[in-house]
């Protein structure tokens, strides 16, 4: 048997990682507030990212984005359709620093601790490029890769952005 065929744990060792500390983080949820929907939302969550990440790991390099695009799909319309249309949540960070200043665990604050602050401090930049929905609509769009900046006069402009 040669080597490239046989299995290798360290593959499956992140995805599982992954989808253990979801859980974990979704029964700690559920027996802080007695809420068990955080035990489901955090579970479906890990589950998605973890089989998108053990895909990744998985497949041939020709193959890869597929681990990435199925994560995107999965994640992206849960937290779009689910949290966002059907259970009425404002995940918006305007919301967030509401509930932050008047003292509400909300789903904006979880949703930008595990997202925007934690998740990129411990798996670094791809995390929103992973598990955000944000991503997975931009990712639809077709777009055209320009070479640099554009030649001419009006390259001064962008910097009005910076002034007051």
């Amino acid at each position: 048997m040669k080597d490239k065929d046989k299995f290798c744990f360290r593959k499956v060792a992140v995805p599982v990682v992954v989808m253990v500390a979801f859980l974990i983080l979704g029964t700690a949820m559920w027996l802080s507030s007695g809420y068990i929907q955080a035990l489901f939302f955090f579970g479906y969550m890990g589950v998605s990212i973890g089989i998108g990440v053990g895909l990744y790991a998985a497949l041939p390099k020709t193959r890869k984005p597929l681990g990435r695009k199925l994560t995107l799909s999965l994640v992206g319309r849960f937290l779009l359709v689910f949290m966002g249309v059907l259970q009425s949540e404002n995940m918006q960070i305007e919301w967030g620093f509401f509930s932050l200043l008047a003292g509400l665990m909300g789903v904006a604050l979880i949703h930008y601790l595990i997202a925007k602050i934690f998740g990129p401090f411990l798996l670094g930049r791809l995390w929103c490029g992973w598990a955000c929905w944000t991503v997975m609509i931009l990712d639809l769009l077709q777009y055209s890769r320009r070479s640099g900046r554009l030649p001419g006069r009006w390259g001064w402009l962008s910097y009005c952005a910076f002034c007051p």
